[in-house]
């Protein structure tokens, strides 16, 4: 029997030949981006932009992609299904989007078919899956955190609320879609919290509660080789000031003050290019995009978490700032020639502001009510975007609500306060029973140009 290596290799010689021979269709790539959201879409969004894209496939995909790529009906998670859809759509490259698909190792999936990926192994990823981990590596690498401590499960955790005292953030050890943390300002609070969900169904993890400006930054990370993308600033509250519970992101702005422009290449040094090298070390490289939740602080910057993944709603409003040709740069990432890529192509940063405003379902973060028809999709002003999140297809035509965070509003000005006037502009131009949005994105940012 041959080695995994030889097979590889031998299915990477295949595929160059149906590359080939696909060229009377284009000159372009075929791309799969894997998941269903606002991030997806702007994934897919930006494919669709690059003249080297020829086709663009997302599984499972949502109503609104429908628009202007293929969407698959099969699940990402039917492994036998997606490897024949590789091979019969003839797919060069593919982007996995969510924290569970990348958690679950599609991207090791993915890659023995011989294509490009741009995901990280199961193995890197537990960076995010694991939050005691991403804790270790950051000491281990010389990164700058939060105190912290972790507990086999929310009993030893309330055991040690006394240690504590007072305020302390509780975070579930584990993927939660942006949820499982909880800021509890008294030890009261944070006995609820350990009695609640998600913290109160596995290992949890204490962090310091730190004081400060919070900000995104992602990093293109092929190995050792550390890529800034344009900062970002996110708003994962639900309620205006940043009040209610934690949610999967309410909006976003970039760029931010919090990270200059400037400053993303330096600060990726010091806080996202340490435990890329400690993965290198450790023999899991990672390949893929690494997120920095980070914490600007008296004492410098601080990193909160990281994610294994590009944002959401982060890339809806990155993704559009970043210049060249998208489909190419992904595909070096994906092949592990980023380094090379990049010397001969430097990325380049729009100077232009995005502003996100997710437009939400009543209900959530909860259970949102499903099934409203959505109008106003087609008045949004020029260069005003619905990044669809949660839609269905209406049999007769149209779409409806599908889940919680229904449709991205995204925006882009000559500075942050005209793209988020646009932005608002085109939230109240959409309409659908139960819609709700937070008024403030951004509002910090108007200075920013």
């Amino acid at each position: 029997m041959l080695p995994d290596s030889r097979i590889l290799k031998l299915r990477q010689q295949h595929r160059k030949t149906i590359t080939e021979q696909r060229s009377s269709g284009g000159m372009g790539i075929n791309c799969l981006v894997l998941g269903g959201g606002g991030r997806e879409y702007a994934i897919a969004w930006r494919l669709a932009r690059s003249d080297f894209a020829s086709n663009i496939d997302v599984v499972p995909g949502n109503a609104g992609l429908a628009l202007f790529a293929r969407v698959p009906d099969f699940s990402p998670r039917d492994i036998a299904r997606l490897e024949q859809h590789v091979a019969a759509a003839r797919i060069d490259l593919a982007i996995v989007g969510p924290d569970d698909l990348v958690a679950d190792g599609l991207a090791d999936t993915l890659r023995r078919t011989a294509i490009a990926v741009v995901g990280p192994s199961r193995e890197a990823a537990k960076i995010e899956w694991s939050k005691t981990f991403a804790k270790e590596l950051m000491r281990e690498a010389g990164v700058p955190t939060a105190r912290w401590e972790s507990f086999s499960d929310a009993a030893a955790a309330r055991e040690a609320l006394d240690r504590w005292k007072g305020a302390v953030v509780v975070k579930a050890d584990g993927l939660a879609l942006g949820k499982g943390v909880t800021v509890c300002r008294s030890t009261e609070e944070a006995r609820t919290a350990l009695g609640s969900p998600p913290t109160n169904s596995g290992p949890v993890v204490f962090e310091e509660l730190l004081e400060g400006e919070e900000a995104s930054l992602q990093a293109l990370v092929d190995g050792e080789t550390v890529v800034a993308l344009p900062p970002a600033r996110d708003h994962k509250r639900l309620g205006d000031g940043d009040t209610g519970p934690n949610t999967g992101g309410m909006g976003a702005v970039s760029p931010t003050s919090v990270i200059a422009d400037e400053d993303a290449q330096r600060t990726a040094d010091e806080l996202i290019a340490p435990v890329a090298r400690a993965l290198v070390a450790r023999g899991t490289p990672f390949r893929g995009v690494i997120f920095a939740g980070v914490m600007k602080t008296r004492d410098g910057y601080r990193v909160l978490e990281y994610n294994a993944r590009f944002g959401d709603p982060e890339a809806e409003v990155t993704l559009p700032r970043i210049g060249g040709d998208f489909a190419k740069l992904m595909l070096a990432l994906g092949e592990g020639r980023l380094a090379e890529y990049v010397r001969e192509y430097p990325l380049r940063t729009s100077q232009r502001a995005f502003v996100d405003v997710v437009l939400c379902a009543e209900g959530y973060p909860y259970a949102p009510k499903t099934g409203a028809p959505i109008s106003g999709l087609d008045r949004l002003p020029e260069g005003v975007y619905a990044f669809h999140g949660a839609t269905r297809a209406e049999p007769g035509g149209g779409f409806v609500v599908g889940g919680g965070r229904v449709v991205h509003i995204v925006a882009g000005g000559a500075t942050v306060d005209e793209a988020r006037e646009r932005a608002y502009i085109g939230a109240e131009a959409v309409q659908f029973e139960g819609k709700f949005y937070r008024s403030d994105i951004a509002r910090g940012e108007v200075a920013v140009v």
